[in-house]
């Protein structure tokens, strides 16, 4: 079992610290915060770091330490033990192909956000 209690990103005083227990092994989570941590997992995904990217879960979020760094850092301070853990973001700009009526792809635009 590893305890939590992760800060806040932001000044926003409706944001609370997380505090909570994981045992990654089990995939089970306990304490104040763990009802929000169950019902984050429970999403199949959040936005990442940098916005507006995005994360898909695994088949088992509650026993990844990827999905688990995903949950608590799109608000909160990483504690050492997810740091690492934090998904990568492809860099990369998304593009869109415009497809005409037949189906053929006549532009392809870089999406900017």
């Amino acid at each position: 079992m590893i305890s939590f209690n992760c800060k806040p990103l932001s000044a926003n005083p409706l944001v609370e610290p997380l505090v909570f227990d994981w045992d990654p092994v089990a995939g089970t989570v306990s304490g104040i915060s763990a009802e929000l941590i169950r019902q984050a997992a429970a999403e199949g995904g959040t936005r990442v770091h940098p916005m507006p990217a995005f994360h898909e879960f695994g088949a088992e979020p509650l026993k990844s330490r990827t999905d688990m760094a995903a949950i608590v850092g799109l608000l909160h301070h990483l504690p050492a033990g997810l740091g690492n853990a934090y998904p990568v973001v492809d860099d990369e700009p998304e593009t869109v192909e415009v497809l005409d009526a037949d189906g053929q792809v006549i532009e392809t635009v870089n999406v900017v956000f």
